[in-house]
């Protein structure tokens, strides 16, 4: 457990982890700033377990991970007061409503959904000048 203490950035990607097999690592990742859990057959209770061990984490990306839902996006928002970034694209059971306001609610966190990039994206291209052209030229 001493190594896990001071690793900083933990990516286990595709893997099937026993439910306290995240906790564990919230809790003893003393150091940890970053985890990678995309792919993994993980369930809100290991987003709730960070948000609730993990005072360092800052950046956590679910990405693809089927069985997360809203409960476990808004509690890990909720309860982690070092989180900056929270991907959660393709987590298909999280609404995009949950998310729209949970990007109201917690504004120092971005919030990774196929959606609010795209609409990062669209805000960073009017602000370099763009805008849509809207002749009809054939």
């Amino acid at each position: 457990m001493k190594t896990l203490r001071v690793i900083r950035s933990f990516p286990l990607i595709s893997l099937s982890l026993p439910p306290r097999c995240v906790e564990i690592i919230a809790k003893e990742g003393r150091s940890l700033k970053e985890l990678y859990l995309v792919s993994c057959k993980i369930t809100d209770h290991a987003l709730i377990a960070i948000g609730q061990y993990s005072s360092t984490i800052e950046t956590v990306d679910a990405g693809w991970c089927k069985e997360i839902t809203d409960q476990g996006a808004t509690q890990i928002a909720r309860s982690s007061k070092s989180l900056r970034y929270l991907g959660l694209m393709r987590c298909d059971k999280v609404n995009e409503e949950t998310v729209e306001r949970l990007v109201v609610q917690y504004p120092h966190i971005v919030f990774s959904t196929v959606m609010q990039d795209c609409k990062r994206t669209l805000e960073r291209a009017y602000q370099m000048g763009w805008s849509p052209n809207t002749s009809n030229a054939s």
